[in-house]
């Protein structure tokens, strides 16, 4: 059998990507995770640096030295490829100690001793709970939640998303940028 196909170049493979996992409705977790962050870089704007490929423990940085303002980004769906979430519950991920790579990784870089290693979070929420109008590639279909990290209880891990709806209120796209900015000169 032989093989008379062109090689794909660059752009061929990163539409191909695109279309294998980002073309259905309700994305596995990476997936989602990659646009929930894409979603809050459109809103924020150019000023704001992506600094989270890897494992950093931060996905978004504002500025640099002690004046920084880190955010770090996640999400939650109702609508999972297994089926229905049955619990939404926000993670913190408080840590004891920063990363043990992060030293090597960002020679110089500051960072607290434990903690949050952020100055917030910002919570992606998909609450669209019918898997037949479900589309997790939809910045309609989000809402956000703002949280200073000063808000939280220290060394809290988590927080069911009931109990968060009640203390913080959810905003949609149009409404992030100014939000993170409201919240971050509060720092």
């Amino acid at each position: 059998m032989s093989n008379d196909k062109e090689i794909p170049d660059r752009e061929d493979v990163h539409n191909k990507v695109i279309d294998l996992m980002y073309s259905t409705h309700i994305l596995n977790n990476s997936h989602r995770g990659d646009v929930a962050e894409a979603l809050v870089m459109m809103a924020l704007g150019d000023e704001w640096n992506f600094v989270g490929l890897g494992w950093h423990p931060w996905d978004l940085q504002y500025g640099s030295g002690p004046d920084r303002i880190r955010i770090q980004v996640k999400n939650i769906a109702l609508q999972q490829i297994w089926g229905e979430t049955k619990s939404p519950t926000l993670v913190f991920g408080w840590k004891s100690n920063p990363p043990s790579y992060f030293e090597r990784d960002n020679p110089g870089v500051e960072i607290e001793d434990e903690g949050y290693f952020c100055d917030l979070f910002v919570f992606c929420l998909h609450l669209v709970s019918d898997e037949d109008n479900a589309d997790q590639v939809d910045p309609q279909q989000w809402s956000f939640l703002v949280i200073p990290t000063e808000d939280l209880r220290s060394k809290r891990k988590s927080m069911v998303l009931s109990k968060a709806l009640d203390k913080w209120t959810p905003i949609k796209w149009p409404e992030l940028a100014e939000k993170v900015e409201v919240v971050a000169n509060r720092l």
